[in-house]
């Protein structure tokens, strides 16, 4: 999948997103992001690749513990795959009002999901806040990440990238 039409679809998401509430929990976002994702993504993915929220990646299987809130991927299968960091596409992380000690935290977190598994692209979505803090982003990786700050102001959304 290629990366610019990924996040052209990514940021319609963000406008079907709405509702107050899902800008006051970090899960409500979550779950109205994977919706709306489904929706937009359904015929531009591979049929092999899925959106999974809070897929637990395992130090036995992936070299690193960690649970991110969205990938996008095609699962692991010795059939397709020569190794776990085959099939990655998208690792998507969200912090709810992060500061920018939290969000520092998620690009390392990202870092390791990049390194580990060769996921081309990471996403950091700082929800209910104008911040995204890529500016503080000192890594290896800042070719691959993209940041976004979605915030309901007044009713109307406002997105900040990058």
């Amino acid at each position: 999948m290629d990366k610019e039409l990924f996040l052209a679809a990514l940021e319609k998401c963000f406008q079907s997103i709405t509702s107050p509430r899902f800008y006051a929990t970090e899960r409500g976002y979550q779950g109205a992001l994977n919706a709306a994702l489904y929706n937009a993504l359904g015929s531009v993915i591979p049929d092999d690749y899925i959106i999974e929220e809070e897929y637990q990646k395992k130090i036995s299987q992936h070299g690193i513990a960690l649970r991110p809130d969205i990938i996008i991927h095609s699962p692991f299968s010795s059939e397709k795959h020569k190794t776990r960091k085959d099939g990655n596409f998208v690792v998507i992380l969200l912090k709810l009002n992060s500061t920018k000690v939290k969000a520092l935290e998620d690009f390392v977190s990202l870092e390791k999901m990049f390194e580990s598994l060769d996921y081309p692209l990471g996403i950091f979505i700082n929800i209910n806040s104008d911040q995204t803090y890529f500016q503080d982003y000192q890594g290896r990786h800042k070719a691959r990440l993209c940041c976004y700050a979605v915030e309901l102001k007044d009713g109307k959304l406002e997105v900040s990238k990058n």
